[in-house]
C-alpha cells in the first residue's frame, strides 16, 4: 500500500460494504489504489464481520480509506450509511469481494460531465462465465428510459459496483431499503431511473465475482423466491404521482419481467401452484408472450416433464 501521496480533496466517495470477506478484501482495496483517478475517498463499513476484515482496512496506509464499524444491520443499512457518511457530489459502490480496472473511476466520471444526468453505470463481467452483461455490440449512450434499456440487455444490465450516483439523488429518493434482504438494489436503480437519466459506459470495467455467491444477482439466477421489492412498490408510486407519464408503461414492462424472473424462482423451488398464481394473477402476457407461456407450461404436470427432459438433454451433450 502507498503512503506519503499528494492529497487532493475528494472528487468521489466509494462505499463499500463489508460482511466477512477478508479471503478477498485486499484485492478489491488495491483496485481501488490503482485508479487513475486519485482524487477519491474511500468508506468502508464494517457490518459486523468476524473474520478479521476490518482489521484489514485499518492496516491500509493510505489516509483516504475511512472505516466505519456497526452491528450487522445488512448490506443495505451499510450503504445507507456509506453514502450519509460521504462527502462528495458523487457516490460509486463497491461490494467488498469484486474488483475494478484502473480506468473505471475515470470512464464514470467523464460519462456524468453530462450536466442532465444523475448517474452513469459500466458494463461489468460475471467472474464465473467470463461474460459481460450487456453484449459489447452495445453502444455507449444516453439512456433516458432505463427500463427499456435493462429489457433490452437483457434484464439486468446494472450492478451495485458498476454505478456511480449523485449522493443527492440517492438520499432524495430514500436511499436502499433495509427491510428487504433481496432486490433491495434493483428496486434502487429503478426508482432513481424516475428522477432523471443516465449515462452507460460500453466498456467492461468491473468484475462482479459472481462465484462467491453473495450478490444479490447470484441469489436471483439461483432462484430464490423472494417477491421482487419494485414491483410490490410500483403500483403505489404511479398512483402517487412517482412516476414520470412516459416512464409508466415501461416500467410496468419491467415490473412484468421481474414477475416472470420470480415465478421461475418458484418453480425451480417446486412451488407450482404459487407460480402458476403469480402468472395469472400478476403477469402480463402479451408484454413477454414467450416467457410467460414457457413459466405457464412448466406450472402442469406434462410441462414440468417436458422441461426435466429437455435439461438432461442439455447435460448429456
Amino acid at each position: 500500500m502507498r503512503s506519503g501521496m499528494v492529497i487532493q480533496p475528494p472528487r468521489v466517495s466509494i462505499v463499500i460494504p463489508l460482511y466477512n470477506k477478508a479471503d478477498v478484501l485486499m484485492e478489491t482495496l488495491t483496485c481501488v489504489q490503482r485508479q487513475t483517478v486519485r482524487d477519491f475517498e474511500v468508506i468502508v463499513i464494517d457490518d459486523g464481520s468476524t473474520d478479521g476484515g476490518g482489521a484489514l482496512v485499518e492496516a491500509v496506509a493510505d489516509p483516504r480509506f475511512r472505516l466505519l464499524r456497526q452491528e450487522n444491520l445488512g448490506v443495505s443499512a451499510a450503504r445507507n450509511r456509506g453514502i450519509l457518511e460521504a462527502q462528495t457530489e458523487w457516490v460509486a459502490f463497491l461490494d467488498a469481494d469484486d474488483i475494478w480496472l484502473g480506468t473505471h473511476l475515470a470512464d464514470l466520471l467523464s460519462a456524468v460531465e453530462d450536466p442532465e444526468v444523475i448517474g452513469a453505470f459500466t458494463n461489468y463481467i460475471f467472474e464465473s462465465r467470463g461474460l459481460s452483461a450487456v453484449a459489447c455490440v452495445v453502444p455507449s449512450q444516453r439512456v433516458d428510459d432505463y427500463f427499456s434499456f435493462a429489457l433490452a440487455n437483457p434484464g439486468y444490465p446494472m450492478h451495485t459496483s458498476s454505478v456511480l450516483f449523485r449522493r443527492e439523488q440517492l438520499i432524495d429518493c430514500g436511499l436502499f431499503a433495509v427491510s428487504k434482504s433481496m432486490g433491495e438494489d434493483i428496486d434502487m436503480w429503478c426508482r432513481l431511473a424516475f428522477r432523471g437519466p443516465f449515462r452507460y459506459v460500453a466498456r467492461p470495467s468491473a468484475t462482479y465475482r459472481d462465484a462467491t455467491g453473495s450478490g444479490s444477482l447470484t441469489r436471483y439466477f439461483r432462484k430464490e423466491a423472494v417477491f421482487p421489492v419494485f414491483a410490490q412498490g410500483l403500483p403505489k408510486m404511479i398512483s402517487d404521482g412517482e412516476v414520470p407519464k412516459h416512464l409508466e408503461t415501461s416500467a410496468q414492462r419491467y415490473a412484468n419481467f421481474l414477475l416472470l424472473e420470480h415465478a421461475r424462482a418458484l418453480l425451480d423451488c417446486g412451488e407450482y401452484s404459487q407460480a402458476r398464481e403469480v402468472l395469472l394473477q400478476q403477469c402480463t402476457l402479451a408484454w413477454d408472450p414467450k416467457r410467460y407461456l414457457r413459466r405457464l407450461l412448466r406450472t402442469s404436470l406434462l410441462g414440468r416433464w417436458g422441461f426435466q427432459l429437455a435439461r438432461q438433454m442439455r447435460v448429456g451433450q
